[in-house]
């Protein structure tokens, strides 16, 4: 509970010093003039391209979970839309532990391995956001800020890399390894760390051979280039006067790498200090930027929740139940 308590405090903590960064030298009445400006038609693309993202994470997970065995009625997509609902409401991104919690309700896969399968996941999104840094660099003129977020994930993705290599190649004895330090464990605790530690071996596993691995690389490189191309509509929005698939991904990476420190409930502050940040290489002033930031947000933020309400809806559950569910998720922790 401590350490829970300190997580929140830290994440507060940066999502003040966020909002202090995003409103230091803002012309509010330029916001406000912004906003007045913005153009409608552009908005109904931003909420497609929002929904379609999910979509293909969905699709991209069902990929990985088939890897350890068939799903048959396992709600992914709902799943995958609550799991991201519970990033934006509820603290220290408790969706993501809620997603394989929200899974395994059919009973074809375990919390713990549906849980290890995240983690697969956020690894192709680092090797996929790596990639993206790289074209960025080639995109836009460089900047000591882009250059650095850029070299911190290439070295984030290469020991990523390394790390999936090694367990493929070395599942078994890794797996040994597994079954006999959690020996010493608590029954309960020892079942639920071989699981995972089974479900992600077997996921990595599953990925070295083709299909399954041409799949999940393809529809990561989906999410990320739908990603851009919201950016890119934002900017279309309003109307911002810079080249839009570099803007595009420079916004990706930046933000990407922004809302990837602890923060609240929603990505607060740091999600509309990366787009600062990003723009300014563009030469956009703060208060465009902290806009343009506001409105992707904003837009994404209703689709997250109406998709959100929706597979709640679908699956019978509460807003009541996503909260045990995290609660649940904390003492597995």
């Amino acid at each position: 509970m401590k350490s829970r308590k300190v997580q929140i405090a830290v994440s507060l903590a940066i999502t003040v010093i966020a909002l202090a960064y995003c409103l230091y030298g803002v012309d509010l009445g330029e916001v406000v003039r912004a906003v007045g400006d913005a153009r409608p038609i552009w908005l109904v693309p931003l909420m497609v391209l929002a929904g379609l993202s999910l979509w293909v994470r969905a699709v991209r997970w069902r990929v990985i979970l088939e890897t350890l065995g068939p799903l048959g009625d396992t709600p992914v997509l709902e799943a995958t839309c609550i799991g991201f609902m519970g990033n934006m409401v509820l603290p220290l991104r408790a969706g993501e532990v809620i997603k394989p919690i929200v899974a395994a309700r059919a009973g074809k896969v375990t919390v713990a391995a549906a849980l290890a399968t995240v983690a697969i996941e956020r690894l192709l999104d680092l090797v996929m956001l790596a990639a993206f840094a790289s074209i960025t660099l080639a995109l836009v003129p460089t900047d000591d800020t882009l250059r650095a977020v850029s070299k911190v994930m290439l070295v984030m993705t290469a020991v990523a890399l390394a790390g999936l290599l090694v367990a493929i190649r070395f599942a078994a004895p890794i797996e040994g390894f597994v079954e006999r330090a959690s020996a010493r464990l608590p029954d309960g605790l020892a079942g639920a760390v071989r699981e995972g530690a089974r479900g992600f071996l077997v996921g990595v596993q599953g990925l070295a051979s083709p299909r399954p691995l041409v799949l999940a690389f393809v529809t990561s490189a989906l999410i990320w280039l739908l990603t851009v191309a919201g950016f890119s509509v934002g900017a279309l929005a309003l109307g911002i006067q810079a080249p839009l698939i570099a803007l595009g991904f420079a916004v990706t990476v930046i933000v990407a790498a922004a809302v990837s420190v602890p923060s609240a409930p929603g990505f607060v502050g740091v999600f509309w200090a990366g787009s600062q940040m990003a723009l300014a290489l563009f030469g956009i002033s703060k208060s465009t930027a902290l806009t343009y930031g506001l409105l992707n947000w904003v837009f994404q933020m209703i689709v997250i929740l109406a998709l959100g309400m929706w597979a709640l809806a679908r699956l019978n559950v509460s807003l009541g139940d996503m909260a045990q569910a995290a609660k649940s998720a904390e003492r597995a922790a």
